[in-house]
């Protein structure tokens, strides 16, 4: 990866992070040996980067006591700067706690005393939820609240709050003021938290909002007060598409005043980007808050997994999510990151070691635990991460298949299928086809990295990738599609999937579909049911039939030079067909195989004050065959294979100058947890590679190249281990002894 970030930022590079947690203790009663001896706690446990967060999150609910927060951010600056640990001040940057009821004023005070506040000792904080209002510097909070236009009433975010609008020239005045102040404690980094529109599709409708959304692109809002339910929510009427794209850019453009009033000041600060969910409707739609837009505005970018996830066992939606960073992060040339909040040693063990072989920064914390034993859960495996730098430092993915991720089709379409109702990350319009790709390719050992629109119209990455994943990306630039071709026609293999290509990128749908000459195909219409796929009998699949309940297929009709593998039962049409196009070749599914196969997070629940969580890991195997058996047939000498490997042993493999990384990681135990019902947190297994189906005592790991030798060590063993390696035709073949691996092992290859 080629490094972007200027010279005073480039130690996020190697940052191993925790959180700085801080509430009334460090606030009223630390001294500066106090604030000296945590920094030292924090070092000892190998930690040499912080994130800022506590009961004080919600910044504006405490504005009277801002002075002594910036005293105590001060100490805490200085006190971890001694032990060569770098700060980054974060907070929420719009929120501000206004109850509505007894029950949510409970909750606010049970969530800050779990944060290590006791409300009591903050007359102003408790004034401010009494009056329901707050007058500073002359302006009313409740001026700059964010509208919800539909009734012209205050908007409610989900924390309980009226949120204020990042549009609003007041806002905008008195939060640059105390960020000058908090640059001037001395801190490395700023993370401005939770700057978005809310309520979700709507907000905000205040005044300059309605005046700004005018100005920027010639078109009016509806009325405050009417529902306007031909403009909100529908990516039909093309002003809603305008309204959409426009709350995305008033994010960026809050970013990038953040940015700009840092370096305006001479200071070179880093900043941390984030979302929970950025591929689907939830975040970059809902709220505007997309992270595909902010090129140049961020030096690390990250995945959040929710608190109240199971943490062990989300890896897998998890990773596709987190391979949507790391494009991100790719294109920007800055590390990508993921946080976790692990709740013993061995759950921190598996967290970190996901994110290792994902090939990203560890970010690790709990709220919930005593600093003594927070640090001694993150020492083990950032003790292992600093002792070994070399396994760890920025290295090229191997990865010669690309999955395109349309942030356009997301932001852009929707579609009619079934949506989980319970699930914030699911989206069947986009997200699932592109995950269940992703996750697909996981399990299966294929290397594979995700990119964006804007690197295929850029065709950023046509030296590296031979096979280009395009999952139901309806929204695509002619740009998009004149590089799709290109990449066939230079000798390029493709995969494209139902609906790719029939609108453009600013969702509009396109008289004419812009595939027919690539695919050997005319698009016909959709069938909202799929029948099942059948093989035909002149090709040989790796499946006979696939069974598709309740999922679309697109109907085609082809032209006489392709090649027909599946057919849609009952004589609807083609399922899934090949063709030669240049020096390349192309294969489609009607159908939408990522969104069939596709992992979300699992179902979560309360019982008795306790927290549970209902796994579910099912696929549907047929497809889950059928995507690999695609993929292998178009690239038969993939840059890395594997042999008697089981599934639920998880590959990431890297490479650069004389040396290559294979990180191992052991998820079967989890995806044995199907159909179960497990606490949070829950116990984990590390079954032997060789007690499960496919699993040998000794796993062949293939990786093409010369290497002479290969090392083995973990931070579950002392010590190093020599791996037998051979040499077979252009692969280097290691061969990794199942009883090697329990929960995490790591390869170097020189």
């Amino acid at each position: 990866m080629k490094k972007q970030l200027p010279k005073q930022m480039e130690w996020v590079w190697d940052a191993r992070w925790t959180s700085y947690w801080f509430g009334d203790e460090e606030l009223c009663q630390f001294t500066r040996k106090d604030f000296d001896k945590k920094a030292q706690e924090l070092k000892n446990a190998g930690i040499n980067a912080v994130i800022t967060f506590g009961g004080f999150h919600f910044r504006w609910n405490f504005v009277d006591e801002w002075p002594g927060m910036l005293r105590m951010l001060k100490r805490l600056c200085a006190s971890c700067h001694s032990c060569g640990i770098k700060v980054v001040e974060h907070h929420s940057a719009v929120g501000c706690f206004h109850p509505m009821g007894e029950k949510e004023r409970r909750n606010i005070l049970s969530y800050m005393r779990k944060n290590r506040v006791d409300p009591d000792k903050h007359p102003g904080f408790l004034k401010i939820l009494n009056d329901g209002d707050k007058e500073y510097k002359g302006v009313k909070y409740s001026s700059m609240r964010q509208i919800d236009p539909r009734t012209g009433q205050f908007a409610r975010s989900g924390y309980s709050s009226y949120p204020f609008c990042h549009n609003n020239p007041d806002w905008q005045r008195l939060y640059f003021e105390h960020l000058k102040d908090i640059y001037a404690c001395g801190v490395d980094g700023i993370m401005t938290d939770d700057v978005g529109f809310w309520l979700r599709d709507y907000a905000c409708g205040c005044i300059h909002c309605r005046e700004k959304f005018k100005q920027d692109t010639g078109h009016e809002m509806p009325p405050s007060g009417i529902d306007g339910e031909n403009f909100y929510g529908n990516p039909e009427n093309p002003v809603n598409r305008v309204w959409v794209l426009w709350r995305i850019e008033c994010h960026r453009e809050h970013q990038q005043r953040v940015f700009d009033h840092f370096r305006g000041l001479g200071l070179e600060l880093a900043r941390p980007m984030y979302s929970s969910s950025n591929t689907n409707h939830f975040g970059p739609r809902g709220t505007g808050m997309a992270l595909d837009n902010l090129d140049g505005l961020y030096s690390t970018i990250f995945t959040e997994v929710n608190e109240s996830d199971v943490q062990a066992h989300c890896w897998l939606r998890i990773g596709a999510e987190s391979s949507q960073r790391s494009a991100l992060a790719r294109r920007n040339g800055v590390p990508p990151m993921c946080l976790f909040y692990p709740h013993n040693v061995e759950e921190n063990l598996f967290c970190w070691a996901m994110t290792k072989t994902w090939g990203q920064n560890y970010w690790g914390t709990n709220w919930g635990m005593k600093l003594k034993k927070e640090t001694a859960m993150l020492a083990r495996t950032f003790s292992f991460e600093k002792k070994n730098p070399r396994l760890y430092e920025p290295l090229e993915s191997i990865a010669e298949v690309g999955v395109l991720f349309s942030a356009k089709t997301v932001w852009l379409h929707n579609d009619t299928d079934a949506n989980p109702d319970y699930i914030r990350m699911s989206d069947p319009a986009s997200t699932d086809c592109w995950a269940g790709w992703c996750e697909a390719l996981m399990l299966a050992n294929i290397p594979f990295d995700t990119f964006g629109d804007n690197d295929l119209e850029e065709r950023r990455y046509f030296n590296k990738f031979r096979l280009i994943i395009v999952p139901n990306a309806v929204c695509l630039s002619d740009k998009a599609i004149a590089s799709l071709k290109e990449f066939a026609r230079q000798g390029g293999k493709l995969i494209i999937t139902h609906q790719s290509g029939l609108k453009d990128e600013t969702g509009a749908w396109r008289k004419k579909y812009p595939f027919a000459d690539l695919i050997g195909a005319e698009y016909r219409g959709i069938l909202q049911k799929s029948p099942p796929w059948i093989a035909t009998k002149q090709s040989k699949p790796a499946v006979a039939k696939c069974n598709c309940p309740q999922a679309p297929a697109a109907v085609f009709s082809l032209h006489e030079d392709v090649e027909k593998l599946m057919v849609l039962a009952g004589g609807k049409g083609p399922a899934l067909f090949r063709r030669q196009y240049g020096k390349g070749e192309v294969i489609v599914f009607a159908g939408k195989p990522g969104r069939l196969v596709c992992v979300n997070r699992h179902k979560r629940f309360e019982k008795d004050g306790k927290r549970f969580a209902k796994i579910d890991f099912r696929m549907n195997s047929q497809v889950k065959s059928l995507m690999k058996a695609t993929v292998t047939s178009l690239l038969p000498d993939l840059s890395f294979e594997t042999e008697d490997v089981p599934e639920g042993f998880i590959t990431g493999v890297f490479a650069g100058g004389n040396h290559a990384v294979i990180h191992v990681t052991n998820v079967a135990g989890t995806l044995a947890d199907t159909g179960k019902t497990v606490s949070i947190p829950a116990p984990l297994r590390f079954p032997r590679a060789d007690t499960l189906p496919g699993g040998g005592r000794t796993m062949l790991l293939k990786i093409r190249g010369d290497g002479q030798r290969a090392v083995l060590r973990s931070p579950e063993f002392s010590g190093e281990k020599e791996l037998v390696v051979r040499k077979e035709d252009e692969y280097t073949v290691i061969e990794l002894p199942a009883k090697s691996v329990k929960c995490y092992s790591v390869i170097e290859i020189k």
